[in-house]
């Protein structure tokens, strides 16, 4: 669509035409969500909610090209060919400072990640300088060198967005074993909604991917050919808008991959030391039952059992072969059991909210984790019994 320089006369404008609705609704609705996450960031300074912003914005100027393409805008006005309405080299970075701005709510943007956007600012001014020549040079240029610098960029954009998608799954998946080291009700801090975002991201890079290749590789396709391609990008820029903005709050937290590294690695006990912590630890538990606190997390334990976090977490995982949040829910769940044997007419819920627990979703995935039982299961067995 851009090598092909030929003005068509009398042709007429059509926005209206599908292709051309479909985009724009995606592009509309990613804009709109975009200013609310700005304005969002604006007033709480959630940084998340920035780089959700700046990715919508980049993913909504993708959709330009098809929405004006198919509105034969550019058969038109063909001295709109090259101009950069597609950022690339971007999507992956912006997709890892969300991630790590959703984790690290506290994470400053430092100089050196300015480094990050260096291979998008060449691809623009690679673009602007092709787009400020006459048509007949981009004729020229794209007849001799286009398919060459289409490839190269095709190829070194994939690689450069798959590193990044796959330092934030990396980071991620980091993420939750952290939560589970620190936090006994992880179910508003877990960010489903991060895990699926990413997997869905990657889904489409890869999608993406295999057009451009098949593309570049082994026959060229025509616009009308890669507007499947388009067709999902819109779907998922209007459902990125949506979902995002809903479930993408900040909360306060400050996970550094670096320093819990740095804490899995350390001998921080003897064995007799952690035997004797270990033993104390059970008794506190058994006595004071802190474990019904619902929002507990490592911290709180560490000042009643009078030692710092890191030594608690590793009492945790080595004196008893689990995380924090299985070891204080597995005191839950034996509690919501001894509970069952004398309740009268309390409900199955209000019980597991009694023993500590604060949503439903997190009780029944515990008690099956625990009992191999459902909840209702358990009760239907113990009644027989």
């Amino acid at each position: 669509m851009q090598t092909n320089l030929l003005f068509i006369e009398n042709l007429e404008l059509d926005f209206f035409n599908p292709r051309s609705i479909i985009c724009f609704i995606a592009i509309l609705q990613g804009a709109i969500f975009a200013v609310l996450l700005f304005s969002r960031f604006f007033k709480h300074q959630s940084k998340a909610d920035l780089w959700l912003g700046v990715l919508l914005g980049v993913l909504c100027l993708s959709l330009v090209t098809p929405f004006i393409g198919f509105a034969n805008v550019y058969d038109r006005n063909q001295w709109l060919t090259y101009f950069p309405f597609s950022i690339a080299y971007s999507y992956g970075v912006c997709v890892w400072f969300y991630t790590l701005n959703l984790t690290d709510s506290k994470r400053e943007f430092q100089a050196k990640d300015l480094f990050l956007f260096l291979p998008t600012l060449v691809y623009l001014a690679y673009r602007f300088f092709l787009f400020a020549h006459s048509l007949e040079w981009k004729a020229w240029f794209g007849e001799n060198y286009g398919d060459f610098f289409g490839t190269f960029i095709f190829i070194t954009e994939t690689i450069w967005n798959i590193v990044f998608l796959y330092f934030a799954v990396r980071h991620y998946r980091k993420y939750r074993v952290w939560l589970n080291e620190n936090y006994s009700d992880t179910e508003k801090i877990k960010f489903d909604w991060l895990r699926n975002f990413l997997y869905i991201f990657t889904a489409v890079l890869i999608f993406g991917a295999l057009f451009d290749f098949t593309n570049s590789f082994l026959f060229k396709l025509s616009y009308i050919q890669y507007f499947y391609f388009e067709l999902v990008l819109a779907c998922v820029t209007y459902y990125l808008a949506i979902a995002g903005y809903l479930r993408s709050k900040t909360i306060e937290l400050q996970f550094s991959e670096k320093q819990a590294e740095e804490a899995e690695r350390k001998m921080l006990l003897t064995e007799k030391e952690l035997q004797s912590l270990k033993n104390k630890l059970q008794g506190l538990m058994q006595n004071e039952k802190l474990y019904l606190e619902p929002n507990l997390t490592l911290t709180d334990l560490s000042k009643n059992l009078g030692v710092n976090s890191s030594i608690l977490s590793y009492v945790i995982n080595n004196g008893f072969g689990k995380n924090f949040n299985d070891f204080i829910n597995e005191f839950r769940i034996e509690e919501v059991k001894n509970k069952l044997k004398t309740a009268n007419d309390s409900t199955l819920l209000g019980i597991a909210f009694d023993c500590g627990f604060n949503s439903k979703a997190t009780f029944n995935r515990a008690f099956k984790k625990f009992t191999g039982f459902s909840p209702k299961e358990f009760q239907e067995n113990s009644g027989q019994n």
